[in-house]
């Protein structure tokens, strides 16, 4: 007798159950597709809206957690939490602005020089190029005979004013911020923590902590190595007598804290300046940033990365160019911290998934 004609023990037959599936609705399906699509364009429009105010406080973060190896390092001789990320931030400012004073005294006293002696540099530089610097100057000659518009020149100023000004304004902000994630990345960390379950929090906490200090002292190195960069390009400027030294290692270092890409724009930058001296000097500072290059990829920063995590090329600089791609400048500075997190929590959770199925 078969599953259908069985008799229990019972007495009675069973009597089989059959599910039938009902079809889903096409219209239900749309309904629901829709409100998907509605609420991602909406929270694109939130996006949208708030950029500006999710990068400064992303970049505050970006800060904090620069900041947090040095605060470690002080909390470890006894000091609280509090005095240690007040002492360290408070350096950080001083040593940031000292470099900033120094690049805007020296372009409010060597911008006007800059902007009466420009058609000068430029005949100058056009001189050391042979057959190329005719073809250019004949190009520039016809832009100069151009007339000037008053007008527009006023409306470009004001206009940089009000940028100075919008730029000023954000700097604050980071800085307040900034100090503010210092001082309370422990309490952020246990509030993140709080929201895990309770069976997977000591293992998320490692890999919390893991990515905090990872990103910390990345960051710190590639600060270290971006100071490294603009002190030796004044140096080297000053010392072959290139115009607007501290303007130009304000300039690359400000350039340098952008892996692999940033150190060689700054380069590239330096020596078309350097070509206004004289063609010689152009080419030996094309050949000084090449070397310096190789010496900072082999030696300086193995050395001072060697606390930290070293990426290889392969993940760094798609990963630059992809984030300056998607989000310009800021996406190629959070491209580097944005990897070191794929990379812990891939090495973490995914390949631990794989292994086990």
């Amino acid at each position: 007798m078969d599953a259908k004609g069985a008799v229990p023990l019972g007495g009675e037959p069973v009597q089989e159950v059959v599910t039938v599936r009902r079809p889903r609705s096409v219209v239900a399906f749309a309904l629901w597709f829709s409100l998907g699509v509605g609420v991602a364009y909406l929270g694109f429009l939130v996006f949208q809206q708030l950029k500006t105010i999710l990068y400064l406080v992303a970049f505050a973060l970006l800060i904090g957690l620069t900041l947090d190896p040095l605060i470690g390092f002080l909390q470890r001789r006894g000091m609280r939490r509090s005095y240690a990320a007040l002492l360290t931030w408070l350096v950080t400012v001083a040593l940031l602005t000292a470099p900033i004073v120094l690049a805007v005294d020296a372009a409010s006293t060597q911008l006007p020089q800059l902007i009466k002696n420009g058609p000068q540099l430029i005949a100058n530089a056009e001189s050391h190029l042979g057959s190329l610097g005719d073809r250019l100057a004949s190009v520039t000659n016809a832009s100069s005979n151009s007339k000037v518009n008053f007008a527009k020149v006023l409306d470009y100023v004001l206009s940089g004013g009000e940028l100075l000004f919008s730029a000023l304004t954000d700097i604050v902000v980071v800085a307040f911020l900034s100090l503010f994630f210092a001082i309370k990345l422990p309490d952020l960390r246990s509030l993140t923590l709080r929201a895990v379950p309770a069976s997977r929090r000591a293992r998320t906490g490692r890999i919390v902590d893991e990515l905090i200090g990872l990103v910390g002292k990345v960051m710190l190195s590639t600060v270290l190595i971006a100071v490294l960069c603009g002190f030796g390009t004044a140096v080297w400027a000053l010392a072959w007598h290139i115009p607007y030294a501290i303007m130009l290692g304000a300039l690359v270092t400000v350039l340098s804290l952008v892996p692999v890409v940033g150190s060689t724009v700054g380069g590239a930058i330096v020596s078309l300046v350097s070509l206004t001296v004289s063609f010689p000097t152009a080419l030996a500072t094309l050949l000084f940033y090449i070397a310096y290059r190789m010496a900072e990829d082999y030696l300086i920063q193995p050395r001072v990365m060697r606390f930290s995590v070293e990426l290889p090329g392969v993940i760094t600089v798609p990963s630059v160019i992809l984030g300056g791609a998607i989000l310009g400048i800021p996406g190629a500075l959070f491209a580097v911290p944005i990897a070191i997190v794929v990379r812990v929590l891939v090495r973490e959770i995914v390949f631990p998934a794989v292994d086990r199925a």
